[in-house]
Parts: C-alpha cells; structure tokens; sequence
C-alpha cells in the first residue's frame, strides 16, 4: 500500500512539473497593411528565447519590433525572419509587434519559450531537484521507522 502511495505521489509530481516552461508554437496571417501584435507574459528573471519566419509573395516587408515590460523598444525593421533570446529584468508583458506594410498578406510562423527560474536554476531543475529531496527524505524516514519497530 505504501509503495502504492509513493508511486501514485511521484506521478503527480512529475505531471505538475511538466507545466512549468511555458512553450508556444504560433502562425498567423498578417493582412496587408495591417498589424498584429502577440503578447508574452514573463516574469523578473524569466529567460525568452523566440524566433519567426515569414511566408508570401513579399515576406520581407514586415516591419518588426519588440516591446519589453519595462517599456524598452527594440524596432528590429523590415526582416523576413529573426531570432533572439533575452532575460527579462521586470516582469510584465512582451509585446511582438508586427506591421505589414506590403500590399499582399504575410503568414508569420513564429516559436517562442519562456523559462522560469528559481533561485538561479531553471524552475523544472529546481522541482526535479525537490522531488529527490523528498524522495531521499521518505526513505531514510522509511529505514529509521523500519530500525526502531523491531
């Protein structure tokens, strides 16, 4: 019953873990003469790594530019994809603005991953890290509850 209960407590674990990167995998059509905007929420210390490609007859006409929480632009300019990868000092929301100044519309592939950190470790380091505290606690508890019931 206990291993039963051990195991089933492990599991939990491990599926709440697997939340903790936030992932995202997004397309999108522009409209021509249009923009989009996708927003990003971070937290302080949170590290962003994103990247995009365009698709259409004039792909390259999309103007590009990035908002961060603390109110920073980046205006990168007229690119046809980019990448880049930050931490971010404050937390809030990123703001990927895209302006399609064709006359045709852009498709945008874009890929972006936020990660969280914990103490200076990635969160899901962090949690592995905690789930093997914990393991290693239940067991000595286990061989000391063990060596005083004789």
């Amino acid at each position: 019953m206990r291993k039963l209960c051990c195991l089933l407590l492990i599991l939990c674990l491990f599926v709440g873990a697997i939340g903790i990167v936030h992932a995202a995998t997004e397309g999108f059509n522009v409209a021509a003469g249009q923009d989009f905007v996708c927003k990003i929420d971070v937290s302080s210390g949170d590290r962003v790594q994103l990247s995009f490609f365009t698709t259409g007859q004039e792909s390259s006409d999309l103007c590009f530019s990035l908002v961060f929480p603390n109110s920073t632009v980046i205006s990168v300019g007229d690119v046809g994809q980019y990448s880049t990868s930050f931490t971010s000092n404050v937390g809030g929301t990123c703001e990927l603005n895209f302006d399609n100044n064709s006359s045709a519309p852009v498709y945008v592939a874009l890929n972006y991953e936020v990660d969280h950190y914990i103490l200076g470790m990635p969160e899901m380091i962090f949690v592995l890290a905690a789930i093997v505290v914990l393991l290693m606690v239940i067991v000595a508890g286990y061989i000391i509850m063990s060596k005083h019931s004789y």
